[in-house]
């Protein structure tokens, strides 16, 4: 069974097209800066749950003018690195923009915090799969930094839901 998760910002411009979803948060700028132990501790509880319980996991979101975003190419292929070594531990080869990245994810993944680690040892404990099923499905947006459009896309969603199932 797939859960979808919208990723915060762009990913918003998916939701009517969806009937259920989460919303996630991988920050593009968090990667560019490096703050790898971040994004995990800021990964959202659901999220590290759904994938525990080894439901496909499937991220939407879109790039400014391009059709994959950092927090895709680089967060999320850091995230399953991290949760196939941490939790399966199994090692795998993440490629980020064709470049083979083990070497520097494996000494990022080497000084996570504890409380990340525990973080991680908390939803470990309810795995029940021997794979990591995260998937994601991008595209190119040209309304980046838009917030009244993504907060109208919100709106019409909700009014649109609230009318049909009342």
């Amino acid at each position: 069974m797939a859960k979808n998760f919208i990723n915060l910002t762009n990913g918003i411009e998916k939701i009517p097209t969806l009937d259920e979803y989460s919303f996630i948060r991988i920050q593009s700028t968090a990667c560019e800066q490096k703050r790898w132990d971040f994004i995990l501790q800021d990964l959202d509880n659901n999220f590290l749950m759904c994938a525990a319980l080894n439901y496909e996991c499937l991220i939407f979101d879109a790039g400014a003018n391009k059709s994959v975003p950092r927090a895709v190419y680089q967060g999320v292929e850091w995230i399953k690195f991290v949760l196939n070594k941490y939790w399966l531990n199994k090692d795998t080869i993440p490629i980020v923009r064709g470049h083979n990245c083990y070497g520097y994810f494996n000494q990022a993944y080497n000084q996570l915090s504890n409380s990340t680690k525990k973080k991680l040892d908390y939803f470990k404990k309810f795995l029940c799969t021997d794979s990591i099923n995260i998937h994601c499905i991008t595209w190119p947006t040209r309304h980046d930094g838009k917030a009244d459009f993504y907060k109208e896309v919100l709106i019409d969603n909700t009014y649109m839901r609230n009318k049909f199932n009342s």
